[in-house]
């Protein structure tokens, strides 16, 4: 899949305007409804024998405007991409969400971005996308320019699952509270966290239970403190365990850390990136009295952890 940058207003992509199908949307998390979006846009580039795109944002747009309230993100830039090249896209269009972005008129972000800049031939997004100053244009009116230009529109509806609309927004609130397996059911895969393993105060190790300490980028949405049953992925190996996420309140001082407990796993990894997908909470944070009641609570964990992670297996 190709990728081009957009910067408003100098356009960077390294060739000329390219009829395309174009699937538009902030695509964070890449869930089932944006998968839905991405594989309309695919049937229309098959009936119109055209390459199909997407139009995404490198930025969360309310973070650009309101830096500060930053939206957490399900999937940072290079997740996100991942996700994307995974689609069977022919190329991404990764445009930069600038203050001079956001002040196009819906008329000036269809004229001159989509149909001068890029191309555009069909166009395909969900029923909730919103573009333009003050997100003045909805999918109304992108019809109405789409007819005006000459090109197809299609909306795909809401997709409703477990009683609500499978959105990002929902996603964050089921994360951000634990609920990690009803999470997963509307992403489609299970929300994972990427980092370099990086030196911390080794105490894992000094009770027998060594764990790789992740550094993960702090755009990104940790759920809610706790631990998780999770698979490791190391390279080309994927390896049971358990993370723990939160600020460790039996030591002191507390600090934040993601940490990632490997079973029956002895190597070297300092320096390794590494993605923990979360299958299942296993129980929220919480304070020790001692170092002897924490070594039972993490044995503990790690049978149940295995047994869900056992079940995860043997289910798929």
């Amino acid at each position: 899949m190709q990728v081009n940058f957009l910067h408003y207003p100098n356009l960077t992509l390294d060739r000329e305007p390219t009829p395309a199908v174009i699937a538009i949307g902030m695509f964070d998390g890449v869930h089932e409804g944006h998968r839905r979006v991405i594989d309309a846009a695919r049937r229309m580039g098959a009936d119109l024998d055209l390459p199909v795109e997407a139009f995404t944002f490198v930025e969360h747009p309310r973070t650009v405007l309101r830096p500060d309230s930053p939206v957490p993100l399900l999937t940072p830039w290079p997740e996100k991409l991942t996700r994307l090249r995974a689609l069977g896209l022919d190329a991404c269009i990764a445009a930069h969400f600038t203050p001079d972005l956001a002040a196009l008129a819906p008329e000036e972000f269809v004229d001159r971005l989509l149909v001068h800049q890029l191309g555009v031939a069909g166009v395909v997004t969900g029923f909730n996308f919103h573009f333009g100053r003050g997100q003045a244009g909805n999918t109304t009116i992108l019809r109405e320019l789409g007819q005006a230009h000459g090109f197809p529109v299609e909306v795909v509806q809401a997709i409703e699952q477990d009683g609500g609309v499978v959105s990002s927004s929902r996603l964050r609130e089921l994360i951000a509270t634990g609920r990690i397996e009803e999470a997963n059911q509307l992403l489609g895969y299970a929300y994972s966290l990427t980092g370099t393993v990086v030196h911390g105060d080794k105490r894992g190790r000094t009770i027998g239970f060594p764990t790789a300490n992740m550094d993960v980028p702090r755009e990104k949405l940790l759920p809610a403190y706790g631990v998780y049953a999770c698979w490791v992925q190391l390279g080309d190996q994927r390896l049971a365990g358990v993370v723990n996420i939160g600020q460790r309140p039996t030591f002191d001082p507390p600090k934040l850390m993601v940490e990632a407990h490997v079973f029956d796993w002895n190597g070297d990894i300092y320096g390794q990136e590494i993605t923990v997908s979360l299958v299942q909470r296993i129980r929220a944070e919480q304070a020790f009295s001692g170092i002897d009641a924490l070594i039972a609570q993490i044995t503990a964990d790690c049978l149940v952890a295995r047994k869900a992670l056992a079940q995860a297996a043997s289910a798929t």
